[in-house]
């Protein structure tokens, strides 16, 4: 990707054809959000993570092993890759148009409105598809579904939320990451003879939740100008020497979520091909590996996130998270029973939890313009869809090295903890945060 110089601020006139009058009326950022807020932003998260992390950890590695189960890793790869790449595009999009809409209902509600029903339509297309196309059409669907869900909701902590309360808030935040997967697995292992049940329910949840949200916290009026396609485009585009800390931030969630995606996406597969469980007994100790961890994330997330607030420090933290990362991965390579499986995973859990939180912050704390948002935190994101576009591929790859009977399992989590040690390297050169 090339890199400009920055984009005309927020609140300067902008040659667009439309008016150049801009209102920008945000909350105070040194007032506390409410505990309603917190509450209300935390269920919102859980319903957005479970339309994520459902189908990432059980439903469509299901649905393509029903599908297709001599090639489910390498049709995996491919759908999962096909996905990113559109949510690689629509994400940024969605964010910078989403800080620019304009409507009676605020900036953000359509596009979690409109987010949710094309995420219902593409999730009944998976659901229904007797064909590798159709499987890749409704997915691609579904990308687009969430792109929209998260430009409504991912930028509220920058926007929002004072620089005292984003630790806490990005524990919340990765709590309801790790509670959504948990109940993916729970829900996943019940509707295994009903996929369109399996695949819609992630989204009826966050719909209830988001209805909710809508009815009880307002959005704010920010009026920004209209841009055309290409000024939509160029504003995905930051010269990275100018916004070094946000970049290595950036680098950083890449390099951890690509580890971390090495896991989700080939976890049950793992317990297929190496442990020897069925999908229904995989299903079945995933959520009860998900149910201790459940507690172990929040425990992590919530004291990293709140420390994090109170020292006034980040760093830290993402160093804890990325030797912690990289020790459960190592352990991972190298299991050869449920026992160890189990203890890699909460190792992992834990870090992930620690990670979440305080990354978070420190991306809203190193966002340069709290006025856009959206915008900064589509591309902080995109490094997220990024990971998994790629960790399919590379996966894939890594699982065909040597004889190993259904995939170099050894291969691809040693990888992926090379990697989690990366973003203790990368966090070490970030200068405006302690």
């Amino acid at each position: 990707m090339a890199f400009n110089d920055e984009n005309t601020p927020a609140g300067a006139p902008t040659q667009t054809g439309a008016s150049t009058k801009v209102e920008v009326v945000l909350p105070d950022p040194q007032k506390k959000v409410s505990r309603l807020f917190i509450t209300l932003f935390g269920l919102l998260n859980f319903g957005l993570y479970l339309t994520v992390m459902m189908p990432a950890l059980f439903s469509l590695p299901y649905k393509v092993g029903v599908l297709d189960p001599g090639n489910k890793a390498a049709l995996l790869g491919l759908v999962a890759t096909v996905g990113a790449v559109v949510g690689l595009i629509a994400g940024p999009v969605a964010g910078v148009l989403s800080d620019r809409t304009h409507t009676r209902i605020g900036r953000r509600r359509p596009w979690l409105i409109g987010g949710i029903i094309v995420l219902a339509i593409g999730s009944t297309i998976v659901a229904l598809s007797d064909s590798v196309p159709m499987l890749i059409l409704g997915w691609v669907v579904v990308s687009l579904g969430g792109a929209c869900n998260a430009a409504a909701i991912t930028p509220l902590v920058a926007e929002r939320v004072p620089e005292a309360q984003r630790g806490i808030m990005g524990a919340i935040v990765g709590v309801a990451t790790q509670l959504g997967g948990v109940l993916g697995y729970t829900i996943g292992g019940l509707f295994t003879t009903n996929l369109l049940l399996m695949f819609l329910i992630p989204v009826i949840t966050l719909a209830v939740v988001g209805a909710i949200f809508m009815i009880f916290i307002s959005d704010p009026i920010v009026t920004l100008p209209h841009t055309s396609l290409a000024q939509t485009f160029r504003l995905l585009v930051f010269n990275p020497r100018k916004h070094r800390d946000f970049s290595l931030v950036w680098l950083g969630k890449l390099l951890m979520q690509t580890a971390l995606a090495f896991l989700t996406t080939y976890q049950l597969y793992f317990l297929l091909d190496r442990i020897g469980f069925t999908a229904e007994q995989a299903g079945a100790q995933l959520a009860v590996v998900g149910g201790l961890g459940i507690l172990i994330t929040m425990t992590f997330a919530i004291v990293s996130g709140t420390l994090s607030d109170r020292l006034k420090r980040r760093k830290a933290f993402i160093y804890g998270a990325s030797g912690l990362t990289a020790t459960g991965l190592a352990l991972m390579a190298f299991a050869d029973g449920f026992g160890l499986f189990f203890a890699a995973v909460l190792c992992i859990l834990g870090a992930a939890g620690m990670f979440g939180a305080v990354d978070v912050a420190m991306a809203s704390d190193l966002i340069p313009d709290r006025e856009q948002a959206g915008r900064w935190m589509s591309i902080y994101n995109l490094a997220a869809t990024l990971s998994t576009a790629i960790a399919p591929v590379i996966g894939a790859a890594l699982l065909l090295i040597g004889p190993s009977a259904g995939g170099n399992y050894t291969a691809l989590f040693l990888v992926g903890a090379l990697l989690a040690l990366g973003v203790g390297v990368t966090t070490s050169f970030v200068k405006g945060v302690r």
